[in-house]
């Protein structure tokens, strides 16, 4: 009844484009392990000890806590955005930073902390940039259709998402102001315009994890964010 409710509005706001295909069932999360899995980063007896990290990562790695576990991370984002490493990566150099490492890595530090699902369990990529069944990068079509991007948000990220401390999340969470407004910003990528996340209730440990979100230029010509570090 929902679904049929936003399909009606939307028809005659954006013109009647196709609606988006229902949620996809819970994935595990490129970010961890799943449980039933060895810990990858756990010392084996007799067996030489896991590789240390080579720097401390703190974009879509973040969380690695060893070597091996940056490359299980970079494969399952390359599943989820249905790609191959060179999408993000210059084969003749994968430390080299490009503008859709970091790209990645910001969405990784800033978009997915001031983001949470509604029905609870950890944020990652698999739960925009898996559409159909299949992993895709450009969620919003390529190139970028509006009628398909205001249809997508509202059905997905609104009613799916919220903002990281509970608030409902609108458009003016990442634009600002409400489409057709001259304070309405579009680009939101490699910006500082995503909802901060709300303090925790009183008693709650903050997380440590997470570093502080730094202002990011709309158009950077060199990466801020540590050089090289996925």
């Amino acid at each position: 009844m929902r679904t049929l409710l936003w399909a009606c509005l939307l028809a005659g706001a954006c013109g009647g484009a196709p609606l988006p295909p229902e949620p996809l069932p819970e994935a595990p999360t490129a970010s961890r392990r799943r449980a039933d899995l060895p810990d990858e980063c756990a010392p084996v007896p007799g067996k030489p000890p896991p590789e240390p990290l080579k720097q401390r990562y703190t974009g879509v790695a973040a969380k690695a806590r060893c070597q091996r576990e940056v490359y299980t991370i970079m494969g399952g984002v390359k599943h989820f955005l249905g790609v191959e490493c060179s999408f993000c990566h210059d084969e003749r150099d994968y430390a080299k930073m490009t503008h859709r490492k970091h790209v990645a890595n910001w969405m990784a530090r800033e978009l997915i902390p001031a983001l949470e699902k509604k029905r609870g369990g950890e944020l990652w990529c698999n739960d925009c940039h898996q559409v159909g069944g299949k992993g895709t990068a450009k969620i919003l079509g390529q190139p970028r259709d509006s009628r398909w991007a205001a249809e997508w948000m509202t059905t997905h990220l609104v009613e799916d998402l919220q903002e990281a401390g509970g608030g409902l999340l609108r458009c003016k969470s990442c634009h600002q102001a409400n489409p057709g407004t001259p304070e309405f910003q579009r680009k939101i990528i490699l910006t500082e315009r995503v909802p901060r996340p709300r303090p925790k209730a009183e008693g709650a440990t903050p997380d440590a994890g997470l570093p502080a979100a730094e202002p990011q230029p709309a158009e950077p010509s060199q990466p801020t964010d540590g050089g090289a570090a996925p």
